[in-house]
């Protein structure tokens, strides 16, 4: 049985996870790559570039905690 992996999706079918950055105390967004092999994106405030794998097993958490 294949996991299931849990994400929201934009109206345009974008899949992302929700992130707060703790150090800048703002929200954005990780949208999968093209590839379909990442979450990428940045702090909306500071820049900080990060990504997030896309595994086999998956997680149901949609919402993340960044420091930055």
């Amino acid at each position: 049985m294949k996991p299931r992996v849990s994400h929201k999706a934009t109206a345009k079918g974008k899949r992302f996870l929700g992130v707060r950055y703790a150090n800048c105390a703002c929200y954005g967004r990780l949208y999968a790559n093209d590839e379909g092999t990442a979450y990428v994106g940045c702090c909306p405030r500071c820049g900080k570039r990060y990504q997030v794998r896309i595994g086999k097993k998956g997680t149901n958490t949609r919402m993340f905690i960044a420091t930055c």
